[in-house]
């Protein structure tokens, strides 16, 4: 079978190959292969990109010449992130293709063989039309150029020689944009018809397995006992959802930027054909390299979104089966997988809440190795944390934040604290909620002062909105203080702590994230901050940086110096309010994603069990993982009410400080003078988005990590188990069904990725009615 499995995969190797990709075993191929390497990313792509980056910034002002670089600028962003992925994954992609030749894969009788013969067929073909297609259109964008106008380059890039047609620099250059063009090409078809193809394997595998589950408990099939074929069927199907997992892992970031570039080049290629009507060549090319960037993404998504299909069918070819005549062990056996089995397989993007599918295709028109350790095995390795080390990993994730909410007195003070104490923390929280109330009563102020001036009230609403959220984070955490406290004594707690050193390096990962995450958000939002108090030294003082209402004439020196103290002691503790709170509701949402993964490996490692003492032993596992899912419950509501109130109010503020900074930005223009307020817009705006982003993508993994217990437990040995411990398993799988959400005010609607991308379109559509109206 070696032969016909190699068409999925040999012939993209070898065309690939061309850039050195792979890993080589004789030392002198090795260094061959590495020169090559940095010569053709060097030369041949890296250069390229910058070429056409330095046209894009160099002819900001001229949009054709913007559209006509973007046109290959995101594809060349394209192809260069494909050729690092698969340099950085060689090894494991080398790992995948043995795989796929592996006995588990192999067909068994004439009739598989033929589903086998076809899917290779089928992945042949594709490759050679592909491959055929990006061929011609490659040629249609260099030949009728050189053919017809061979005055002007084929490509927008900058041009560091003299224009002049003719000229050795030009000529030179005109081979270079021709050949990097080629590179780009030879990359896409190797990648997209071997990623294609290995989706075309994986669907011929779910064929296969849905050919025997229809031949189970027949007469004439062989195998076994009818508990043995599903035993076996079983295996199988974890065995390919494996492959899946392993294919996803290796493939999804490449795609993922192949998606998101061809909104970048589709965008730009309707723009450039609505303007170049009366240009044929043009036309000609861009229509050409249109049709082909469509059916480039359109056979990702297709072959990916068929594993979807063909996986939606298998419960019913399941149910197919005669196994209402079968015994009762085997009809459980059935309950059990047929549960399973309603888990569909989907290759995900970077947003695990999207998969690559026809949907997923639509949209960018529209707008984006196995391993099983059993018990015995694993009891030499496991290496027990102590508590010591648990509690002071666990305790980056809120020691900073923790300080501060107590420097402001709105968390809880320990029992053991004095009175004297606890009156300092009552006046510290005064005083800041003092400022906070002055603050939002000058801005209501000013906003009643310019009612009738739409720039005025976004100018208001530029800070107005954020300290509204500020106000609102300030206010429940001290009235929920007493609840809140619990959080940290449950991350410090016993039942958290990690037992193995694959737990510990899973929480060590994430508190690698964590710290790295609060670093990176304090820091720009700190530059924001400052940003936005220097900005009167660039207008020579003659305005405030905050859009309040001015309690006397800015004009004396002395009123203004006031005045921009009370704005800078306003300002800063609010920020770092916001910087804290943010960072804490991730760093929580992490910490429970940690959980979630270690309970998914706990359940993956349950073993078989080959007596009653192995019976004994899962039975108890079994209820320590239950008793442990529970508690990750009882942390995730401490978690949601954590974040649910504050949340909610920042996100419905979040549009008002969008579509005031949109607006503001629309009426600025760098030839006025704006460049430095246009900075500061453009850094407060991006801080605004990472700031709502950071919370919807931690809530979205807890919900995506969540979802995977029903594949841990199901992942476990559990067919050798007795039947008291399939039946806490089903209880267990029943439950984990429902994927843990983290609701906001509104119950129908969760912090998630797709909460974040309705923000920013409402944002946006909003903005743009208000620019319609106003103009």
């Amino acid at each position: 079978m070696s032969n016909r499995v190699e068409i999925f995969y040999k012939g993209q190797k070898a065309l690939l190959n061309v850039f050195s990709l792979w890993p080589q075993n004789e030392r002198h191929w090795r260094i061959f292969h590495q020169v090559n390497h940095v010569h053709v990313m060097g030369f041949w792509v890296l250069l390229f990109d910058l070429l056409l980056v330095m046209h894009v910034v160099g002819n900001l002002s001229s949009m054709s010449e913007v559209v006509r670089a973007i046109f290959v600028l995101a594809t060349s962003a394209g192809h260069t992130t494909k050729l690092l992925s698969i340099k950085a994954n060689n090894v494991e992609l080398e790992e995948l293709f043995k795989r796929l030749d592996e006995d588990d894969f192999r067909p068994r009788g004439v009739e598989e063989e033929l589903i086998l013969a076809a899917a290779c067929e089928r992945s042949r073909k594709l490759r050679d039309f592909y491959g055929a297609l990006s061929v011609a259109a490659l040629s249609m964008i260099l030949i009728p150029q050189f053919v017809v106008d061979w005055s002007q380059l084929p490509l927008g890039t900058y041009n560091p020689f003299a224009d002049h047609p003719g000229s050795p620099g030009y000529w030179l250059l005109y081979c270079y944009q021709c050949l990097a063009l080629t590179v780009s090409c030879v990359t896409n078809i190797g990648f997209d018809s071997l990623s294609s193809s290995l989706f075309i394997f994986i669907k011929c595998q779910l064929d296969l397995l849905a050919v025997r589950l229809d031949k189970m408990g027949r007469w004439n099939s062989a195998g076994g006992s009818v508990e043995q074929q599903l035993k076996q069927n079983i295996r199988y199907h974890m065995a390919i959802v494996e492959l899946t997992a392993t294919v996803e892992r290796l493939l999804c970031k490449p795609i993922s930027m192949q998606i998101f570039c061809s909104v970048l080049v589709l965008t730009a290629n309707f723009y450039a054909i609505a303007l170049l009507s009366d240009e044929k060549l043009a036309l000609f090319k861009y229509i050409t390299y249109q049709a082909c960037m469509l059916s480039q993404i359109f056979i990702l998504c297709y072959y990916a979104g068929e594993v979807t299909q063909r996986s939606l069918d298998l419960p019913h070819e399941l149910y197919k089966t005669s196994w209402v005549d079968w015994n009762k062990d085997s009809r459980r056996i059935v309950l059990l997988f047929m549960q399973r089995l309603h888990s569909t397989l989907r290759i995900r993007t970077l947003n695990p809440s999207l998969g690559f599918d026809l949907m997923l295709f639509s949209s960018p028109l529209g707008f984006v190795a196995y391993k099983r350790l059993s018990s015995r095995g694993l009891a030499g390795k496991v290496k027990i944390v102590s508590m010591s080390q648990h509690q002071m990993v666990t305790d980056d994730f809120y020691k900073y934040q923790v300080w501060y909410f107590q420097v402001l007195g709105i968390w809880q003070l320990p029992i053991s604290a004095t009175d004297h104490q606890r009156r300092f923390q009552s006046m510290r929280f005064i005083f800041i909620l003092i400022i906070l109330c002055i603050m939002l009563l000058l801005f209501a102020l000013e906003l009643l002062s310019n009612i009738s001036q739409v720039r005025e009230i976004l100018k208001v609403f530029f800070m107005f909105a954020t300290e509204i959220s500020c106000m609102t984070k300030l206010l429940h955490l001290k009235l929920e203080s007493r609840k809140l406290d619990g959080l940290v004594e449950m991350m410090m707690s016993e039942e958290f702590a990690v037992k193995s050193e694959e737990e510990r390096l899973i929480l060590e990962s994430a508190r690698k994230a964590v710290v790295h995450m609060r670093n990176f958000y304090g820091i720009t939002s700190w530059g924001a901050a400052l940003l936005i108090l220097l900005i009167p030294c660039f207008a020579n003082y003659e305005e405030l940086p905050l859009a309040m209402l001015e309690v006397c004439s800015i004009e004396g020196r002395i009123c203004y110096g006031l005045q921009y103290l009370f704005h800078t002691i306003s300002l800063l503790p609010t920020c770092v309010l916001n910087i804290t709170y943010d960072s804490v509701a991730f760093s929580l949402l992490c910490f429970l994603k940690v959980q979630l993964q270690v309970l998914v490996l706990r359940l993956e490692k349950l073993g078989p069990a080959y007596g009653n003492l192995d019976h004994e032993r899962i039975g108890r596992e079994l209820r320590e993982c239950a008793a442990y899912y529970n508690k990750i419950v009882q942390f995730k509501n401490l978690v949601e009410l954590f974040i649910k109130v504050p949340g909610s109010v920042q996100l419905m503020c979040s549009v008002l400080v969008l579509v005031s900074n949109l607006y503001d930005m629309s009426t600025m223009s760098v030839a006025n003078g704006d460049a430095i307020f246009m900075a500061r817009t453009c850094i407060y705006q991006l801080v605004m988005l990472w700031q709502i982003f950071i919370i919807c993508y931690a809530s979205n993994d807890v919900t995506v990590q969540s979802s995977r217990l029903c594949h841990g437990i199901y992942s476990a040995q559990w067919t050798g188990w007795n039947r008291s411990n399939r039946r806490i398993l089903l209880l267990m799988m029943q439950r984990f069904n429902s994927p843990m959400v983290l609701r906001t005010f509104n119950p129908t609607f969760v912090f998630s990725l797709e909460a974040f991308g309705s923000i920013v379109n409402c944002s946006y559509s909003y903005f743009a009615l208000l620019k319609r109206v106003n103009s």
